[in-house]
């Protein structure tokens, strides 16, 4: 493991300390559930979104293995990057890296969301079986419950059939078809992204720009493979994920992929106006 060095020292911290509070303070009997979604990303229509959110959320994890991984790959990358670029820069990379994160991610959310409301839209005009099913299509909806505590996909199978069967009272049907979807889309807005992964693909992509040549390897998968065709495939895997949306799937994927987009090509730059010296000897192997 590299030496430490001064700001990945300081982000170790700081995300270690918030990490802390937020599980130890209810043993105290400080509940911190308000705290916790008052720091998440949320989307910008939500209303428990917030301006001061664009920075809180990639200090805040939601778990002990969340944290552990993304701080593992801040120590083993960073300060390899901030002994190169500097503190000043180091800094510039991992914001620049995280507003990238958040930019796609939003990006990503309002095609999805979009895309809904012009389904619901269809089904207004053209209230079929058929134009329900492509709504909820690719929503678990096993894994959700409406607020009495009835499984959505209950009321969803009640909704379809309905529809297959030609209800007596078509507007009723139809109504409570348009209300199940626009109260998905309201939860779609509502759900937070934390975590500080966005900005730490940045830094394992700028790294793979000034050594791509560095064998990399995961965990569970020990077999070497260099920067640069690791993190090609560790951003593909990220897409298809991304694009699929499986359910046992909560990984916020896009941000993974704006955050490595925005790191990689701000280090793509700087290593073309300024290639720091010593990268080419690092990439033969031979580090400093």
């Amino acid at each position: 493991m590299p030496p430490m060095t001064p700001l990945v020292k300081n982000l170790l911290i700081i995300n270690v300390v918030v990490f802390a509070l937020l599980n130890l303070l209810p043993y105290l009997g400080i509940p911190t559930a308000g705290m916790s979604s008052y720091l998440a990303l949320h989307y910008p229509t939500s209303e428990a979104f917030h301006p001061i959110q664009l920075v809180s959320h990639f200090f805040v994890h939601g778990g002990l293995t969340h944290i552990f991984f993304n701080m593992f790959g801040l120590v083993m990358f960073g300060p390899l990057l901030e002994r190169r670029y500097g503190g000043q820069r180091f800094l510039i990379l991992y914001l620049v890296a995280a507003a990238g994160a958040v930019a796609l991610h939003f990006g990503w959310t309002w095609y999805e969301i979009h895309s809904m409301e012009a389904i619901v839209d269809n089904f207004r005009s053209n209230p079929t079986l058929s134009a329900f099913n492509d709504f909820f299509s690719s929503v678990d909806t096993k894994s959700l419950t409406m607020d009495d505590g009835t499984p959505v996909s209950q009321v969803v199978g009640d909704i379809k059939t309905e529809l297959t069967l030609n209800s007596d009272d078509p507007d009723r049907v139809r109504q409570d078809a348009v209300i199940m979807m626009q109260e998905y889309i309201e939860f779609k807005t509502n759900v937070p992204m934390v975590g500080a992964s966005g900005a730490l693909y940045g830094v394992v992509a700028a790294f793979a720009i000034l050594y791509p040549s560095f064998p990399l390897m995961l965990i569970f998968l020990p077999i070497p493979i260099r920067a640069k065709f690791f993190v090609p495939i560790l951003l593909a895997v990220d897409l298809f994920l991304g694009v699929m949306q499986f359910s046992w799937d909560p990984i916020a994927h896009f941000a993974h992929l704006g955050g490595a987009l925005a790191g990689g090509l701000l280090a793509f730059i700087w290593y073309k106006t300024d290639p720091p010296a010593g990268a080419q000897r690092w990439d033969r192997g031979v580090p400093r």
